[in-house]
């Protein structure tokens, strides 16, 4: 199955958060939260930069 154009530019927004925290000297690992077709949460991976066990992607974008 062919991904659609809106699931390309969601998952690209998720790369965004990824490259963000390897900017930051961590994992690189993004999420976004989505409903319908808004963002309604993003967030990366922050292990590293916060020395915290459970800031992962998923985390800090519930979190934010």
């Amino acid at each position: 199955m062919k991904p659609s154009p809106d699931d390309v530019r969601l998952m690209k927004e998720a790369e965004a958060e990824a490259r963000k925290g390897l900017a930051e000297g961590g994992i690189p690992i993004g999420s976004i939260l989505v409903r319908g077709d808004k963002i309604v949460g993003r967030g990366h991976n922050q292990r590293v930069q916060k020395g915290s066990a459970i800031l992962h992607g998923e985390m800090d974008c519930l979190m934010n």
